[in-house]
């Protein structure tokens, strides 16, 4: 018996190592839909029926959705972060959104989650949030096709603590009501702050102004408030003297699919 004590404690400690990586915490907003999945998989084996291996995927599914990890913010303020998990694929000039009423163009960067990322939203820079604004979508909008009028839409307007503005657009498509926002007008963020979430994949673009040193590239994977984006003052950030000249490029073959 005492032998089997250290083979316990090594089986323990693998458990622990694997546990890390793959279970995660779960969004407040997924616990419901995770917890009903999970119901109605232990019914489904109890009883036999053979829509059991459907309901397992429906439940692994809605919690890859939903997961919320712990996330390591940067110590530096003079950066701005990824406020979403994805891949970068494009990085151009852009009017900013209609919403924010802001005049000219800003470096528009367009994240892409898939349906595996974590759909955490979460605050790109420390900032108070000026403006926030949710336009609700409806079914059957083109999935494919981010700018459709029927997408639904949640826009974000940010002041930084030197009086500059940044913007984010959270855009869904193909199902209505998956985005919810934690974060209000008045709200004082922090950077890397979870902010909301939307299920299910989607589009996120954040618009920066004129001056900012975009220091991500197209095709990099993003990793919500951990991922360095943009240097909001280069010189401390180790840069020299802020750029005019934004980086500018898009993946190949992207063309803002989110599956």
């Amino acid at each position: 018996m005492a032998q089997e004590i250290p083979m316990i404690e090594e089986n323990n400690r693998i458990f622990e190592q694997v546990k890390a990586p793959v279970l995660r915490p779960i969004h407040p907003r997924g616990v419901l839909w995770v917890g009903i999945a999970a119901l109605l998989t232990a019914i489904s084996i109890l009883a036999g029926w053979d829509t059991t291996g459907l309901w397992l995927l429906i439940t692994a599914g809605l919690y890859i959705c939903f997961r919320d990890p712990v996330r390591v913010m940067p110590i530096a303020n003079s950066i701005a972060a990824a406020p979403a998990d994805g891949i970068l694929t494009r990085v151009a000039r852009a009017a900013w959104p209609a919403e924010t009423e802001m005049d000219g163009e800003a470096t528009c960067l367009t994240i892409n989650p898939r349906f595996y990322d974590v759909h955490v939203l979460r605050a790109p820079a420390t900032a108070a949030l000026t403006h926030a604004q949710h336009v609700m979508g409806q079914w059957g909008s083109n999935v494919f096709d981010k700018n459709s009028p029927g997408n639904e839409r949640a826009v974000f307007l940010f002041k930084l603590d030197d009086g500059r503005m940044i913007a984010m657009e959270v855009i869904a498509g193909g199902m209505a009501e998956r985005m919810r926002a934690t974060a209000r007008s008045g709200d004082r963020l922090s950077l890397g702050q979870a902010m909301g979430y939307s299920a299910f994949g989607g589009e996120v673009r954040l618009y920066l102004p004129s001056g900012i040193e975009v220091i991500a590239q197209p095709g990099q994977r993003m990793i919500a408030g951990e991922t360095a984006i943009a240097a909001l003052d280069a010189e401390s950030y180790g840069h020299g003297e802020v750029s005019n000249d934004v980086n500018l490029g898009v993946l190949p073959n992207s063309a803002g699919y989110s599956f």
